[in-house]
């Protein structure tokens, strides 16, 4: 079954399996005793194990070890990726053996899953698009059973998110062109400001230097009359 950790303590996991009481997951519980480090499995961490011991007197014990020798890897453990849904008892079942999971690894190769008997449901795919897609339509087999609607949807939704996709990308194009235009707007007026203010400049270096020559010759033309 899939679980959620919800306390660590130095020899146990406490993990919330959809039940009334959360579950125990004993330290030692890992194949060659290689527990997680706090860092990777803490709090919400979301853990794949198996049910060792339960009774209606004591809380339900977990183990995260290899229930076959022979396995070389065994898929126990801490979930490190992909996507979790919580959903009713009742669609963990009909999901077992419905024909949609084989529909839909038809068209989204990299689409994988993992259903439980607890209520929690585990899967993965290489988009976000088709990882939302297919939370709705996994959802929705619950109340419909028409495999080809609920394919139906899938692309509609799929569809709908590229559109989306696409329009967002189509913005930012406009927004950066915009900025070019703007900037290559800008360009030649900054040019003609400094073009005005090397003149400005220039004129001013003109009116200093012809007052100094200005008041030489009046000074030579004085000295030539005494």
């Amino acid at each position: 079954m899939i679980g959620i950790v919800i306390f660590r303590a130095p020899d146990l996991f406490l993990v919330d399996i959809n039940s009334t009481e959360s579950a125990i997951l004993p330290t030692p519980s890992f194949d060659n005793g290689r527990l997680p480090s706090r860092d990777a499995m803490n709090r919400l961490s979301v853990v794949y194990a198996h049910v060792v011991c339960t009774d209606p007197w004591t809380q339900t014990v977990l183990s995260c070890q290899s229930m076959d020798t022979s396995k070389k890897r065994s898929d126990f453990g801490l979930i490190s990726e992909g996507n979790i849904l919580r959903c009713s008892l009742a669609l963990c079942e009909k999901l077992q053996r419905s024909n949609l999971i084989n529909r839909l690894n038809r068209i989204d190769k990299s689409f994988r899953i993992r259903i439980t008997r607890n209520g929690f449901i585990w899967y993965t795919t290489d988009t976000m698009n088709s990882m939302i897609a297919i939370k709705n339509v996994l959802y929705e087999h619950e109340f419909e059973n028409n495999i080809d609607q609920l394919i139906n949807l899938y692309q509609t939704l799929m569809n709908k998110l590229q559109q989306q996709d696409d329009s967002i990308v189509k913005v930012k194009q406009q927004t950066v062109k915009k900025d070019v235009e703007i900037k290559k707007i800008e360009q030649p007026i900054n040019n003609n400001n400094n073009n005005n203010n090397n003149n400005a400049v220039t004129r001013l270096l003109n009116q200093v230097i012809k007052s100094v020559l200005d008041k030489i010759i009046d000074d030579i033309e004085a000295n030539e009359n005494r």
